[in-house]
């Protein structure tokens, strides 16, 4: 897994091996969308070489993500380029090189937002022709579960550490610095030095402005990401 912390990393991979044992496909990636509009998260099934070139330029020239973002509805290798799959930029650049057959990609929604991706890939001709509008239909429901799935996880403000995160969370439910200390089994004067460098990143001067702050970052929806 590859492009998260790795205590978010480990559960999003949770969450993406059971769309991949559910589909039976070859290998899925899990993304969810940054505040800068880019894409983050695992890849399971396929080398961290694959995870690494896929985010370094990959994500630019993926033609079913681009279709997916378009539509807002699920895409693949197979509906949206045909024999024209082998001959396009990603296939030539990395996908190839990883032998991975086709893919498709299912759009995760936060209520009526599109908070991520789930794609899931095949390693040889037989899977790839799962990829057709049938298998779109029928591998669906996996992406369905994997939103659900999104949603237990902790929300998350860009830019703070996983301390900082864990902290301005529980200031932000009204717990004291005794409480989020006793909670994180750790000292109030380590609470206390968190709280200030969390108003000093904020910009303010209160616990509830700097709850308001960072619920805000976080998003409607508490994404992982604050999207």
């Amino acid at each position: 897994m590859a492009w998260v912390e790795r205590d978010l990393g480990a559960a999003l991979a949770h969450v993406a091996e059971g769309a991949l044992r559910a589909s039976g496909m070859d290998c899925a990636g899990l993304y969810l969308s940054g505040p800068d509009g880019g894409l983050r998260g695992v890849v399971l099934g396929l080398p961290e070489a694959f995870a690494r070139e896929y985010q370094r330029q990959g994500v630019a020239i993926d033609p079913v993500l681009a279709q997916v973002r378009a539509t807002g509805a699920p895409a693949s290798t197979l509906v949206t380029l045909g024999a024209r799959w082998t001959q396009c930029q990603l296939y030539r650049r990395i996908s190839g090189r990883f032998g991975l057959a086709g893919f498709a990609t299912f759009p995760l929604y936060a209520g009526d937002r599109m908070s991520g991706v789930l794609c899931l890939g095949a390693l040889a001709a037989a899977g790839a022709r799962r990829l057709d509008h049938e298998g779109l239909c029928t591998m669906s429901p996996h992406a369905m579960r994997a939103a659900v799935g999104l949603v237990t996880l902790p929300p998350r403000h860009p830019r703070l550490t996983r301390r900082q995160n864990e902290v301005a969370m529980l200031a932000a439910r009204a717990l004291t610095n005794r409480q989020i200390a006793e909670e994180l089994g750790t000292g109030t004067a380590a609470v206390h030095k968190h709280m200030k460098e969390l108003n000093r990143l904020f910009g303010t001067a209160t616990r509830t402005a700097m709850a308001a702050a960072w619920r805000a970052g976080c998003g409607d929806r508490g994404s992982p990401f604050g999207d």
